[in-house]
């Protein structure tokens, strides 16, 4: 394997940094396969990396099929929605994208907050305490009675979940579509 080709496998490896070291050394073992295949066929250097394409583009298209193999959340897969986004030029990856994941990431963190919130309350209450600070205010409505304050804040929390994890799910959809229309281009 010549330097160009090295080359190519040491960027395509920079672009892959968000993913995890087994997931990026596996796509950067079957890329440098499929070069030394090619190569072996009697193809040039130069030739397979033009098959190949933009280092960046081919790492963008796995990137994208790596976080979109399951919607269920984590931090390394967050972080790695945003090395996706991040190597997007249009408007939909670099403020659209951004915007609804990390949206859905506040969604499912007030979706579980809310509930806290209405069990201290309604602990509060029942201890004899009045604990103002925390409130529900949705319009001209505002729940001060713990027993109302209990159940609107569950219904609510529940409500924030479950657009937020839409909202992710959608984000892994978009994802999967962007990355599989990037990898036919490439390869």
């Amino acid at each position: 394997m010549d330097k160009i080709m090295n080359d190519y496998l040491v960027k395509i490896e920079k672009y892959l940094k968000s993913m995890s070291d087994s997931e990026r050394i596996d796509i950067v073992k079957e890329i440098k396969s499929v070069m030394l295949e090619l190569q072996n066929n009697g193809v040039s250097s130069e030739q397979i990396i033009e098959r190949l394409g933009n280092p960046k583009e081919l790492a963008k298209a796995y990137l994208g099929e790596a976080i979109s193999k399951n919607s269920k959340f984590s931090w390394r897969k967050f972080g790695a929605v945003f090395a996706f986004c991040s190597s997007f030029a249009g408007v939909s990856g670099m403020f659209l994208l951004p915007f609804i994941s990390t949206l859905s990431i506040a969604l499912m963190i007030s979706g579980v907050i809310a509930p806290i919130g209405g069990i201290i309350k309604f602990v509060g209450y029942l201890m004899g305490y009045d604990i103002a600070g925390i409130t529900i205010e949705i319009g001209a409505f505002t729940a001060n009675r713990p027993m109302e304050f209990l159940p609107i804040s569950i219904v609510m929390g529940v409500l924030m979940f479950w657009l937020g994890r839409v909202l992710w799910k959608l984000t892994i959809k978009y994802i999967h579509a962007v990355s599989q229309k990037i990898k036919k281009m490439e390869i």
